[in-house]
């Protein structure tokens, strides 16, 4: 699977990977998950399993609408428990081995990070489902309640991918002077990133959404 290492104006690893995506009917992406949830539910038919079900619905719903605000390299973590090699694309004036230390470096902040927020979110979702029998009734805010829930699946995910991919050796470098390039314009003088610039250089990569995706981190 290729990887691109990209660091920002402040100097920022960033992790990018494109067109190897998890499709999200796989059973194993958070997606696939929600919906056995919700086969199961269906299957049981009673009462309490409706209720259950359509609250999901709801709270799935609305996960959707704000996961635009959630850290876009969450997602590329969660591919990468699907990569059986690491192909690493990084700027030209860096080295072999200082590429591999920064991944190295990325992906244990990374993993430190999804792993605290997977005990919280753990926590807040455990006490959602103690008070589920004064929540379920109660129709609107009690949403946020429940939300914590998927983005604890999304955590494990994303912490399984780092995981994963700390402990894959089958790695291969690839140093590209597109992604010196497109450092050089996010460090512009300006403070501004050139956005016609930026998706020259990831057309030249062949990388359609990357200059959205570095959008995200200007």
């Amino acid at each position: 699977m290729n990887f691109y290492l990209i660091q920002d104006r402040k100097k920022s690893v960033i992790l990018y990977s494109e067109g190897e995506r998890t499709p999200p009917e796989d059973p194993d992406s958070t997606k696939g998950l929600v919906d056995r949830w919700l086969d199961w539910l269906t299957r049981r038919g009673t009462r309490a399993a409706n209720l259950f079900k359509n609250l999901t619905i709801v709270v799935r719903d609305y996960y959707n609408r704000l996961e635009y605000k959630i850290d876009p390299m969450e997602l590329i973590f969660k591919r990468m428990r699907h990569a059986s090699e690491i192909r690493l694309h990084y700027a030209s004036a860096l080295s072999q081995t200082q590429a591999a230390e920064k991944l190295e470096r990325l992906c244990a902040r990374q993993g430190n990070k999804h792993l605290f927020w997977l005990g919280v979110d753990f926590v807040l979702t455990l006490i959602a489902i103690l008070l589920s029998p004064i929540l379920v009734p109660i129709p609107g805010p009690n949403i946020l309640f429940y939300y914590p829930g998927l983005r604890m699946v999304s955590h494990f995910l994303a912490w399984r991918g780092v995981l994963h991919g700390s402990r894959l050796r089958s790695r291969f470098f690839f140093p590209q002077v597109a992604i010196f390039d497109i450092e050089t314009v996010l460090r512009g003088q300006s403070g501004r990133m050139d956005g016609e610039r930026i998706k020259e250089l990831a057309n030249s990569l062949k990388l359609e959404h990357l200059p959205h995706f570095l959008e995200r981190y200007a």
